[in-house]
């Protein structure tokens, strides 16, 4: 199973999401990608804003059935059942600023949210959650981004990426964004987070190069590969 997590930049749906097409992700979530003209149980889009929302795409054999959305739920952390060859719980997130809960602290109190749900099966938190250790000072010490590193680690999730490669939060060696374009301001703000029990059945890690996607986006996609015994 491939898991791709993707900020687009912006665009028609139909230019950005086919360029992932190389990576093959059995699901994709493409954070400022505007609403596709049809959805469909393998293309679902959430937003307030048609030109950049947060868009879940599956291809066959698995499937997407959006969940509730909890009242007051800061954007965006969105509830999403997955469903074919493994069944799990995702959480699309795209964190903004400006909101009442901004950037990562709107993923740590999604996440005391949606306890519940994440406890209640395998769940997979996936996206650009603008965030990273190095910025805990700039957040109160309970929803910054060690504090949800401890929840999810307290819910049995772990980041695929730390996980594969080894290091620290804070100490990433691999970009996933580049400000304002420059590839000498690079930063780690995309996360894939899975069941510890899948932590052993990860195949590979990837992330897209600087000079491959410079033209199409500030950030890089993350690629996860979990192999297909996963259950």
């Amino acid at each position: 199973m491939r898991l791709v997590t993707w900020n687009c930049c912006r665009g028609p749906y139909a230019r950005k999401m086919p360029l992932l097409d190389t990576l093959a992700p059995d699901i994709a979530v493409v954070q400022e990608c505007a609403k596709p003209e049809l959805q469909s149980p393998n293309c679902l889009w959430f937003g307030d804003n048609p030109k950049q929302g947060v868009a879940v795409r599956a291809s066959p054999p698995y499937r997407l059935q959006a969940l509730p959305v909890l009242q007051d739920a800061p954007k965006y952390a969105i509830p999403v059942s997955a469903t074919g060859p493994t069944e799990f719980t995702l959480l699309a997130v795209w964190t903004l600023g400006k909101q009442p809960y901004r950037y990562v602290e709107a993923a740590a109190k999604a996440v005391d949210m949606y306890r519940d749900l994440i406890a209640g099966s395998p769940t997979v938190l996936i996206g650009d959650f603008n965030s990273n250790a190095i910025w805990d000072a700039t957040h109160p010490p309970e929803f910054n981004h060690s504090a949800l590193v401890k929840r999810l680690t307290g819910l049995g999730l772990v980041s695929a990426y730390h996980h594969s490669h080894n290091e620290p939060h804070g100490s990433e060696t691999r970009p996933t964004y580049y400000f304002h374009w420059k590839k000498d301001r690079p930063y780690h703000i995309d996360y894939c987070f899975v069941p510890q029990a899948w932590a052993d059945k990860i195949v590979r890690v990837e992330i897209g190069s600087y000079e491959d996607w410079k033209e199409y986006s500030d950030h890089r996609p993350l690629l996860v590969e979990i192999s297909a015994d996963v259950v």
